[in-house]
């Protein structure tokens, strides 16, 4: 089982990797479709993952939020995105409230609703944010190769020469000689990177030294929400687009944290 397991997971990467470079190069409108349909799915799973609760959030007002994000950032019009997120969850409350008189149980669905749109919403948007800013191409290699990279060593790592567990509550399988090897996979792959494209600041080499301890903590955040929820992995029923690694949700949890902490710092330092 384990070995089938793994042949999916390698196939999967094998398939998945090229198409999404791809789509990383073409940029445009292809990407920023992409992009938006990963999100979209993503926040189905993350609403999907109280299915069943009383509390679940509104699956149309997330979606429809991500997907509204994602466009306003990729014609760089993300000054409304807040406005879209505050009204996605307003709505939602009064919606819930109209519909069975229980405001507490009201918060809490729109509050689940309101962590979909922030988890993966605006960092959905900050991928296409970040692809129409100069050298957006480069910025967002550095990304791909600050997450993949840690996720990638940190596998390899782990499988290689994993004894003592990283956080055996959270996620029994991750160990911290795969997070050191993940670390030094995904720091080395971003530094050449940056090197290359002669693109080196003190700023710069700060996110890079301090991305891949985000992308772990991002890897266990979604093992914790997971957890919470009482869920092995996040695809929808019926909806496996990623055999062998679990949902979008499941593949984009380093992305979410690390992505978020890139384009913030690139705008707040002026990297552009």
């Amino acid at each position: 089982m384990v070995k089938r397991n793994l042949r999916q997971r390698v196939i999967t990467s094998l398939i998945v990797g090229p198409l999404a470079v791809a789509l990383v190069l073409i940029g445009g409108w292809p990407f920023a479709v992409g992009i938006t349909f990963l999100g979209a799915v993503a926040s189905a799973e993350f609403i999907f993952l109280a299915d069943g609760r009383r509390e679940q959030g509104s699956l149309v007002a997330a979606v429809a939020s991500v997907i509204i994000i994602s466009i306003l950032f990729h014609v760089q019009a993300d000054q409304w995105a807040l406005t879209v997120f505050a009204v996605a969850t307003l709505l939602t409350l009064l919606i819930r409230v109209a519909r069975h008189r229980d405001l507490p149980l009201a918060v809490k669905q729109a509050g689940l609703t309101a962590a979909a749109i922030l988890y993966l919403g605006f960092p959905t948007g900050f991928i296409l944010g970040l692809r129409v800013l100069d050298n957006g191409l480069v910025w967002l290699l550095m990304v791909l190769a600050l997450t993949w990279g840690t996720d990638s060593f940190a596998f390899i790592g782990g499988r290689l020469w994993g004894r003592h567990k990283l956080a055996p509550t959270i996620s029994p399988k991750k160990t911290i000689e795969g997070a050191v090897v993940g670390y030094a996979g995904g720091f080395l792959l971003a530094l050449i990177l940056i090197v290359w494209q002669g693109l080196m600041t003190r700023g710069v080499f700060f996110i890079i030294l301090l991305s891949p301890i985000l992308a772990i903590l991002g890897d266990l955040l979604e093992s914790l929400i997971k957890r919470w929820f009482g869920a092995k992995d996040s695809h929808l029923r019926g909806f496996d687009i990623f055999p062998g690694h679990g949902g979008v949700l499941d593949r984009v949890d380093a992305l979410v944290v690390v992505i978020t902490f890139v384009y913030l710092s690139i705008r707040v330092l002026h990297l552009t």
